[in-house]
């Protein structure tokens, strides 16, 4: 099942103007192919340490926990539906073969 091995990670300021846009694509997306992931949305100026241990440079970061996918800045929802669509592929298999 997909939605318990993948978490998306959504990395932002205060400062970060395109926010509201990533977390729109994001929910947009999951919400057009069907997949019940969790969103977690992390301040990067309430919490630096995370940042800095997760390696962020630049918000909004969208982090794809589990596949070892990341973008920087504000992906197209076509760009986030091609790799959102390969974790629906691989659910699909998965559950098949169970």
């Amino acid at each position: 099942m997909v939605s318990g091995r993948y978490k998306i990670v959504i990395f932002k300021s205060e400062r970060t103007p395109r926010y509201p846009q990533v977390v729109k694509t994001v929910r947009s997306s999951l919400e057009k192919l069907g997949l019940d992931l969790e969103v977690e949305e992390v301040d990067v100026s309430k919490n630096p340490e995370r940042a800095v241990r997760e390696g962020i440079i630049s918000t909004p970061t969208i982090d794809i926990v589990g596949l070892n996918w990341r973008f920087i800045g504000l992906p197209t929802e076509d760009e986030l539906m091609a790799v959102l669509e390969s974790l629906k592929e691989e659910g699909e298999t998965r559950g098949k073969e169970e």
